[in-house]
Parts: C-alpha cells; sequence; structure tokens
C-alpha cells in the first residue's frame, strides 16, 4: 500500500510539473484627480524600474518595450503590460500573483504621477483549470475578493456562468448612479485553446520560429488579423 502510495504521489508530482495555467488574470485601473486638473499627469512617468520592482511581486519580469504617442508596451516573461496616460492594464499568466501589485501600484501613481483617485477598476479571469497550482491570493475568488476589498470601499465581485464549470470572474467598483466613470468605449475578445497539435505550437518557440514575424506567419496569423 505504501509503495502504491508512493507512486500515486510521484504520477501527481510529475503530471503537476508538465502543467502550466494558461487562464490569464487581467487588471485595469482608471485613474483620475478629484479636481479634475490631469492636464500633467500621465502614468508614464512611472520609470521602468519602478515597473520592474513592481513585477517581482507578481513573479514576472520584462522581456522587452515598445511605444508610441499613445501608450507604453511591455512584453511580459508571463504575457504583457500596457500604461498610457491614465490607464494601467495588467495581463498575467502561470502561478503569477498579480494582485500583489495593486496597493504597490497605488502608491506608485499617487506619489509620482499626479493623480490621486481611482476611477475604476477591472479585474477579472476565467475559472483556473488546477486553483490548487496556485499561490494566495489566487487560490480563490474568494479570496481575491478579500484583497480588493481592503483596497477599496465599495467593489462588486461578480462570477458569469456556471460555478461547477466555466465561467467568468469580475471585479469592479459598484459605481453611483450619476457618477461619470470611465467614458472610453471598450470590448474585449478573449479565445482560449487547449489540447494543441505539437507541431503546431512549436511554431512559438525559438526552435520553430526566427523571431515573432516569422512565427506570425507561419501560424497565420497576420491573414486572420491582418495588421497583427
Amino acid at each position: 500500500a505504501r509503495r502504491l502510495l508512493q507512486a500515486v504521489g510521484m504520477d501527481v508530482q510529475n503530471n503537476y510539473s508538465d502543467f502550466f495555467e494558461g487562464t490569464e488574470k487581467l487588471l485595469e485601473v482608471w485613474f483620475s484627480r478629484r479636481d479634475g486638473k490631469d492636464e500633467n499627469c500621465d502614468l508614464r512617468k512611472i520609470a521602468r524600474a519602478n515597473w520592474e520592482s513592481l513585477l517581482k511581486l507578481v513573479k514576472c519580469e520584462i522581456i522587452s518595450f515598445k511605444k508610441n504617442d499613445q501608450l507604453d508596451s511591455y512584453v511580459l516573461s508571463e504575457s504583457s503590460m500596457f500604461v498610457s496616460k491614465r490607464c494601467f492594464i495588467l495581463k498575467t499568466c502561470g502561478s503569477t500573483t498579480l494582485l500583489n501589485a495593486v496597493k504597490p501600484l497605488l502608491f506608485l501613481v499617487q506619489e509620482l504621477t499626479g493623480f490621486d483617485e481611482v476611477l475604476d477598476i477591472f479585474y477579472s479571469r476565467k475559472n483556473f483549470m488546477r486553483p490548487e497550482l496556485q499561490d494566495k491570493p489566487h487560490t480563490s475568488f474568494e479570496d481575491e475578493v478579500e484583497v480588493l476589498d481592503e483596497l477599496f470601499e465599495d467593489g462588486a465581485a461578480y462570477c458569469m456562468g456556471r460555478i461547477n464549470h466555466d465561467c467568468w470572474y469580475l471585479y469592479t467598483l459598484n459605481t453611483p448612479v450619476g457618477y461619470r466613470g470611465v467614458q472610453v468605449a471598450d470590448q474585449t475578445l478573449e479565445v482560449i485553446m487547449q489540447d494543441l497539435d505539437q507541431g503546431v505550437m512549436s511554431i512559438f518557440t525559438q526552435e520553430g520560429s526566427a523571431n515573432a514575424r516569422d512565427a506570425t506567419q507561419k501560424s497565420g496569423i497576420d491573414r486572420l488579423y491582418p495588421t497583427a
């Protein structure tokens, strides 16, 4: 019996070591000033060194960086980060601890950018395939909500879909009637795939493609989304 339990334990351990949680945690925070005088406020005033320190708390790091007049874009070891004048977006996958970034983010914004108010916040994710492999506070949506409720007075948590099957969790602010909120049109398309062909997946490795453009062409993404 002992040998059987040991064998089962080894199988479980090996299975877990090969698993990667593809479900992404998504944080989007919009900032403003209470007095409305935000002409000189900008999240892009935060230096890269500050972002690197913040991302260490999330357990990921910056791989590459691009910018234009509207947006600073960071490719991370576990997904991506986007920073504009008043909006911060962080997407991470795997066993990253994204919500560990929220409190230090609020501090950096208040100290360095001129903004003094959170206009709105959105934290969302699909249910994890293996929640038991996540680190706190991401072991459950209830734990995530507890962390956010400590930082925001009037948060609202939702679950869309079947709680015993595929579902989508969302945390946002329960803004009062008449509150100006975020006045920017926004749509999100999330494509989640699993059990993909090994040959196709190899396109997205260093051995399978010379660079990002090569992978885009080999995979056909350039034909699906011509401006990608």
